[in-house]
Formats: C-alpha cells, sequence, structure tokens
C-alpha cells in the first residue's frame, strides 16, 4: 500500500459521475505536463484521475443500465412512432432516477476524496475544471476539503478557469485560479507553501503571502482576490513552447494511447468574432520542428504509443507541411488528427495543396477538423469575421480529400457549422436562406465527390471575451446579466431531448435559447438525410478508425454505439474500442523498432539526461 503521507500536491482531473465523451479517456496532457514540473522540483504528488473507464464501468454500475439499454434500441433506431413516444416517457424517467443515483455516488466519491485529502495532510489540491457538472462538483470538493482540511490550499485551472477566467473564482469556494497555464505559477506556490507550513504558519497567511506577490506584481497567470474581496488577475505570462517540459505519463494508467502533441498554440489569424482561443492561448506560437520530433520519438519509445494528436487551435500547412516531412525524413510511422483552417487562395493554389496535403498524408495524417461556420460571404466577413471567403472553404476541403485520393489513403474530413447564427442588420438575409446555402453546400461537395466524412451543428453562442459576448447586441444577442456565471455551470444534458433542457436565458434576433436548439437540430436531421454522419470530431474519426471502424457506415456505427454507451452508463462497447485503440496504437509505435530505428532509439536514450535539462523549468524560490 502506497504512503500518502507529506503530500505536497494533489492533482484531481473533475469529473461528473460519468462519461462524458469519448475522449474522456485519451491520455492527460494537461496534467502530465504539471506532473512533470513539479517532479522536477522534487515534490510529493499523487493525481486523482477517474476517466479511466475500469473506474467509470466500476462507478457507474446500477439496476437501471439494462433497461435503458433495451429502451435505446427502440429510441434511437427505427422504431414505431407510437411506442417510440411511450418509451420516449420511460427513458426519460429512468434518466432522472439515474442522475440521482450518479448525484449519490458522486457525493461518496468527494466525501471520501475529501476524507482522504484531510489524512494525509494534503498542502495543495489542484483541481482541473471541466464545463457543466464537473464544474459544479469541483466547487462541492472545494467546499468540502475546506471544512476538513482548513490547511489545504486549493487551487482551480484548466479549460474552464481558461475561458472564464475571473468569474471562475467570483462565486466559487478555491481560494486562487491558475489561468493558460500553471507550470510556473503552480510550483512557486508550492514552494511558497511548503516554506510557510515548515515555519508553522496558517494556511490565512500562506493566502495573505500570496496575495502580496500578486499584488506587487511577482507572480504571474494568478486569479485572487485582493483585501476588499475583489477578484483580480495578474499579468499573462506564458513559456515559450520550445521551454515547455514535455508530459510525464504512467505506462500502464488504464488510460486509451491517443498522446496529445503542442506542436502549436493558439490561431495564426485569431481574429473570429465568434471564437475564445485568442482569449486562452494568446498569440499565436509554433514550436521548434525538432522538440516536436523528439517529444513524438520519445512517446512512441517510452509509452508505446503510435497515435496522436496535434492540439493547436490551427495548425497552418505551412507549419505541418514541414512537421510531415520530418516524420518522413525519420522513417517514424504514426498517424495522428489535427484542427486546420481554410486556406486563403485556396482555388489559385489548389494543385499546391493537393501536394502539400499528400506529403502531409504520408507522413500519417488521418483526420482533420475545420470550420466551415456558414456557407455565406456576407456573414463570414460582417459577423464572424472569419477571413476566410465560401470559396476558400470548399476548395480547401476538395484540395485535402484529392490528396487523400491520390494517395489512396483514407483521411477523414470534418466540418462545423453555427446555424443559427447572427446575421448582418439590413442584409435581408433570412436564417432560412442560411440554412439552404448550407445545404447546397453540403450537397455540392457530395455530388462531386468530396463528401465530408462528419459535420458539426451549433447554435451561436457568445462565449467569454469574445466579440460577440463584448457586444452583444451589435449581433443580436441578448444576455443576462448573471449569463457567464450560468454557462459557467451549465450542463448539456445530451440523456434528454433538447426541448428539456435547463432554459438558458439568452436570445437571438428575438429567438429564444430553445429555439436556437431546435433550429439546429433541425439542420442536423436534414444532413443526416444527405447521409452524413454528424458530430464526430477529428480525434474520433482517428479512434474509430483505429478500432477498425471502415467507411461512412462504419464511422455511422461507431458514432450510434457511443453515443448509446455514454446515455445509458453500459460502457461494455467503449472497453473494447478503448482496447482495439490501445492495440492498434501498440502496433503502429513497435513499427518503428526495426533493426535501423533500434539503434537510432537507442542513441536518442543515451541523451535524455541532456534533454530533460534543456526542458527543466527554472527553480523559483519564493
Amino acid at each position: 500500500m502506497r504512503n500518502f503521507q507529506d503530500i505536497d500536491l494533489m492533482l484531481w482531473n473533475s469529473f461528473m459521475g460519468k462519461a462524458y465523451s469519448v475522449s474522456d479517456c485519451f491520455k492527460e496532457n494537461g496534467i502530465g505536463v504539471l506532473v512533470r514540473a513539479c517532479k522536477n522540483e522534487g515534490f510529493n504528488i499523487i493525481v486523482e484521475d477517474p476517466a479511466r473507464i475500469d473506474f467509470y464501468t466500476t462507478f457507474t454500475k446500477n439496476d437501471l443500465t439494462p433497461r435503458l439499454s433495451e429502451l435505446s434500441t427502440h429510441i434511437f433506431g427505427k422504431g414505431d412512432i407510437e411506442n417510440t413516444v411511450s418509451m420516449r416517457r420511460e427513458w426519460n424517467h429512468l434518466q432522472d432516477n439515474l442522475t440521482k443515483i450518479i448525484k449519490e455516488k458522486m457525493e461518496n466519491y468527494l466525501e471520501g476524496l475529501a476524507q482522504k485529502i484531510s489524512k494525509n495532510k494534503v498542502k495543495v489540491l489542484g483541481i482541473k475544471t471541466w464545463l457543466g457538472d464537473r464544474f459544479a462538483y469541483s466547487e462541492k470538493l472545494a467546499k468540502r476539503v475546506s471544512e476538513l482540511c482548513p490547511n489545504t490550499l486549493i487551487i482551480a485551472g484548466g479549460p474552464q478557469v481558461n475561458q472564464f477566467k475571473t468569474h471562475a473564482l467570483e462565486k466559487s469556494p478555491f481560494d486562487f485560479c491558475i489561468d493558460v497555464e500553471g507550470e510556473t505559477t503552480l510550483t512557486k506556490i508550492i514552494h511558497i507553501t511548503r516554506e510557510m507550513y515548515s515555519r508553522g504558519r496558517t494556511k490565512s497567511e500562506v493566502i495573505k503571502r500570496i496575495t502580496e506577490l500578486a499584488e506587487a506584481g511577482e507572480i504571474f497567470n494568478l486569479i485572487y482576490k485582493d483585501g476588499n474581496g475583489t477578484v483580480k488577475e495578474t499579468a499573462i505570462k506564458r513559456l515559450s513552447l520550445n521551454l515547455k517540459p514535455f508530459p510525464l505519463y504512467e505506462k500502464e494508467d488504464g488510460k486509451v494511447n491517443i498522446a496529445v502533441i503542442n506542436e502549436s498554440s493558439g490561431c495564426y489569424y485569431g481574429k473570429c468574432n465568434f471564437c475564445t482561443h485568442p482569449n486562452i492561448t494568446g498569440r499565436y506560437q509554433a514550436r521548434d520542428i525538432n522538440i516536436t520530433l523528439a517529444e513524438i520519438k520519445k512517446t512512441i519509445r517510452e509509452m508505446g504509443v503510435g497515435l496522436f494528436r496535434f492540439a493547436g487551435s490551427t495548425t497552418p500547412v505551412s507549419l505541418s507541411s514541414r512537421i510531415a516531412d520530418a516524420i518522413t525524413k525519420e522513417g517514424l510511422t504514426l498517424e495522428y488528427s489535427m484542427f486546420v483552417r481554410a486556406e486563403n487562395g485556396a482555388r489559385e493554389r489548389i494543385d499546391e495543396l493537393i501536394e502539400t496535403y499528400e506529403r502531409i498524408i504520408r507522413s500519417g495524417l488521418r483526420a482533420v477538423f475545420l470550420g466551415t461556420e456558414v456557407v455565406n460571404n456576407e456573414i463570414l466577413s460582417k459577423t464572424m469575421s472569419k477571413g476566410n471567403s465560401v470559396d476558400d472553404i470548399y476548395f480547401t476541403i476538395k484540395a485535402i480529400k484529392q490528396a487523400s485520393y491520390n494517395q489512396r489513403k483514407h483521411l477523414d474530413v470534418g466540418v462545423s457549422f453555427i446555424y443559427p447564427c447572427p446575421i448582418p442588420s439590413g442584409s435581408g438575409i433570412t436564417h432560412e436562406q442560411v440554412l439552404e446555402e448550407n445545404l447546397c453546400f453540403l450537397r455540392k461537395l457530395k455530388s462531386e465527390n468530396y463528401m465530408p466524412d462528419s459535420v458539426l451543428i451549433t447554435p451561436a453562442a457568445p462565449l467569454p471575451a469574445t466579440v460577440w459576448q463584448i457586444e452583444p447586441r451589435r449581433f443580436g444577442f441578448n444576455m443576462p446579466e448573471d449569463y457567464l456565471q450560468t454557462i459557467l455551470r451549465y450542463e448539456y444534458e445530451l440523456t434528454k431531448d433538447p426541448s428539456m433542457w435547463p432554459e438558458l436565458n439568452i436570445s437571438l434576433h428575438g429567438m429564444k435559447f430553445m429555439d436556437m436548439l431546435k433550429m439546429a437540430g433541425f439542420m442536423e436531421k436534414k444532413v443526416r438525410e444527405m447521409g452524413y454522419t454528424v458530430n464526430v470530431s477529428d480525434e474520433h474519426c482517428l479512434a474509430a478508425r483505429s478500432a477498425g471502424f471502415v467507411g461512412q457506415m462504419g464511422l455511422e456505427e461507431f458514432k450510434i454505439k457511443s453515443d448509446l454507451a455514454l446515455l445509458t452508463t453500459n460502457y461494455g462497447f467503449l472497453r473494447d474500442v478503448y482496447q482495439k485503440i490501445n492495440d492498434y496504437s501498440r502496433k503502429l509505435a513497435e513499427k518503428n523498432f526495426s533493426s535501423t530505428n533500434k539503434i537510432f532509439f537507442a542513441e536518442e536514450k543515451l541523451h535524455d539526461n541532456k534533454a530533460c535539462c534543456y526542458h527543466r523549468p527554472r527553480n523559483i524560490s519564493p
């Protein structure tokens, strides 16, 4: 039994009592980077990461799952309409009961976790926060830890803090939040906490000292409350991607072996009115290709992982092509996915783009996702500030698909739409017109054999710090004063019909949120009728193909069965899929261990200590 006494830091990956997405169980890059940084500082840390299929299966086990699984085949299949209505009522009733069961399980889990923190006198609790219920449960854990362990400093970070900034602390029981990245800020806080506790100081004195450093501008990326209780944030300071430590993973961690690679950060365009990425990532950074390649090789060699997801908000083709050339030159075997942006002047550059994407596909690219948003140049320009034309989007999709045909290697292309969306004032454009233009675009691509593999449709939403949120009335949005606090904790109840979701008191051009959801659902229905698979992201396409699901029918089967697993908490399908992905990822990695590459990897290992020194963050004393 491991001794958890004298723990400097516990990192908890928040969860909602059940799986939220297929990618929940993928390798946890953000926590891995923090673990590496903290280990480099000599801290004693433990990680509580429930996002593992074995944990989910055991935790969610309940008597309702068999009946939910039975109902799902009728409700989401092609059953009799009258019976389906009756079954839907039973489904909703059982889902309400399941919610109560999961809530009780979570209350017991959080109590047990808080007791564990108290027993082991954890100095700092770091919480990776996510949206909706996961944020709400993070708050509940923080409250209970404060009651049981008054000396444990509680710090929240992760995607939800990165997006909502100071709003994440305004009404939450956390002591501090760390914005953007925590490699430097968190380690500095732990040094301060350890040093002050060793001298018998109290938590309130630690908080006061950290707040003084924040007020003096001597600590970065920190969200805190001043002496008057006003929430503030210190200046943001990001490490260069070239200096960030590689993530530290446990080899047998029960995770899905798809690893994240930070080949770039942010978006090289970064001017879309609806996008929150610039608020999170700051200015665009491209990582040194040699360092990206070193991390890929290290992950292949040490973890036996051959599947990767590039994490950049938008990886430009100029960067991805150079990474691809480096992968090919090294003779590496891997497969990966990434998010891309339509290329300006794509019509005129189509031959160049096809040739470039052929090289990228040869290096292992197997899935991309691209933001289409809307097929109307006036909206793209005036209300979205997209920086692309419809032509750019169409010919980029065409180039990527043609490149895959030329290479005889399937490449999944996903596209996303925002519908309904803000319409320029006085333009005379209607939502019905927008819908038809979107559908015509997809019909054209299908008829010309350039059909995207997945279509994602979401209604417009003014996300924090976007132009849409800062100037809502200019774009036709109406929002209550507590809007950000509401969506900070808003849970999209995917198990229920959207008409039964909690009301979100916003509107677009006078349309209520529920009406917006219905319009998005109507477009989704039309897109499905055209033969498209909907709502499968690039990394989920990569997962499906790695698990052996082939063609459009295979992707559709993967989507349906994984959705039903998430909705019913019957995770047998996901368990099998994850095993197949891990087997495939391992076999890809093993292909790199030819007689030639064995020598290469052995030479690489000799230089590991030097590489670790290069990536080690500076030791910052309080």
